[in-house]
């Protein structure tokens, strides 16, 4: 079963996204900040990582990856930024932390699904 942690501080869109995701088959787990995240992902190690951009607290999205890509153990789990930043600039900066790829909220669940799925392939 593939491993899914999506990190949102939303609670709302947590729960929901938490559930679609398990509707599909997928074991997932969540946290609602990046420093949060982080934390999971080294702990639990999962297969993949949907990360939102804008959190509070001290760690956003961009600072969480690029923590997530300096740390051996966590820097070959792929990273899906989920986010309702969605400019060209948004999608760079991402990209350029080390997502492996970016969508705008809304995305639909084929779209992060077929992600998920081929970048769990790698």
């Amino acid at each position: 079963m593939i491993k899914v942690l999506y990190i949102e501080d939303h609670e709302g869109q947590r729960d929901i996204m938490g559930r679609m995701l398990g509707l599909y088959g997928y074991e997932v787990d969540v946290a609602c900040d990046g420093e949060g995240g982080v934390k999971k992902v080294q702990e639990w190690h999962p297969d993949v990582v949907l990360m939102d951009i804008r959190m509070p607290g001290r760690i956003d999205g961009l600072v969480a990856i690029r923590q997530l890509r300096n740390d051996p153990d966590t820097a070959d789990i792929p990273i899906i930024v989920v986010s309702a930043w969605g400019s060209a600039k948004h999608k760079e900066r991402a990209l350029s932390a080390g997502a492996n790829a970016h969508f705008t909220k809304p995305v639909t669940m084929d779209e992060l699904i077929a992600a998920i799925n081929r970048h769990c392939r790698r």
